[in-house]
């Protein structure tokens, strides 16, 4: 039988915590990195920053290309891996505000396993590395995880200088458990001072949504759309929320038609034969 999700979440954890107590930084040293591929790397993680379709694509297919000119770079997997994950909770949080949303739901937890398989053996195997934890950090947060994200964020923070993507990781966590009040008000510090994570912004609007700041809200839409005026989620936002509300139809019920007055039954006169005609006739 196969495991369940929770199962198999379960296990992944687990993995996740055996590599990382027994990751040492001992062995070779990773070979140098491919100048161009750091490149398409950052260039990919900046796209997905942007947040849209489109360039969450492009992001991927950077990502590919990076992989091709340096076959061993496990970095660009990981965060290939993360993309995919922005790109799976996406999907899910649509789905989950449709009537008819199995399809994008299902959708959405294929690419998200996807993404885990493609984890997997990096956490085995280069577990301290920054994208790999970076990448994880990704998912715990999205997932709403904030024990697990915590240990992730505190060891990717003490090896490597800020990143805005672990920052992220831990608010993601945060406002799963909190009040859409203490949502709205990390969110906004966050945006404050990592405006380039486009995905925040969309969160921050939804938070301002749910508790009625239609202005403030219609604000946060217009700033994200002025960073990236393709992005067609917050298109979308912004046209559902000016637009009129469904109008109110009260249904009259039609005024009977006044009922004729019954008339008598009617009879024609007998026709008179003519005999009776030939004898009223004088001679």
């Amino acid at each position: 039988m196969a495991p369940s999700r929770l199962g198999r979440s379960w296990l992944f954890a687990l993995l996740v915590f055996l590599a990382l107590a027994c990751a040492t930084g001992k062995g070779a040293a990773p070979p140098p990195l491919h100048p161009a591929a750091v490149r398409l790397q950052e260039e990919a993680l900046a796209l997905a920053a942007r947040d849209d379709s489109a360039s969450l694509e492009r992001a991927l297919g950077l990502l590919e290309q990076a992989s091709g000119l340096q076959p061993g770079l496990y970095q660009s997997r990981a965060d290939r891996a993360l993309v995919e994950l922005l790109v799976a909770a996406r999907r899910r949080e649509e789905a989950a505000r449709l009537e008819s949303g199995d399809a994008l739901m299902q959708s959405g937890r294929e690419l998200r396993e996807r993404a885990l398989d493609e984890l997997r053996p990096l956490v085995r195997e280069h577990a301290g590395d920054p994208a790999v934890v970076r990448a994880l950090a990704v998912y715990y947060g999205l997932e709403g995880n904030a024990a697990q994200t915590a240990r992730l964020v505190d060891r990717a923070r003490a090896a490597r200088a800020s990143d805005p993507w672990i920052d992220f990781a831990e608010e993601a966590a945060a406002v799963r458990n909190a009040s859409p009040e203490a949502a709205a008000l990390r969110l906004a510090a966050f945006v404050a001072s990592h405006s380039e994570v486009l995905r925040a912004r969309v969160m921050l609007a939804r938070a301002q949504l749910d508790l009625s700041r239609t202005d403030d809200a219609l604000l946060t839409l217009d700033e994200i759309l002025a960073a990236n005026p393709v992005h067609g989620l917050a298109q979308e936002l912004k046209a559902r929320t000016l637009a009129p509300p469904p109008a109110s139809v009260t249904v009259v019920p039609p005024v009977p038609q006044a009922v004729p007055t019954p008339r008598t039954t009617g009879y024609l006169p007998h026709k008179p034969s003519s005999g009776a005609g030939d004898a009223t006739r004088g001679p």
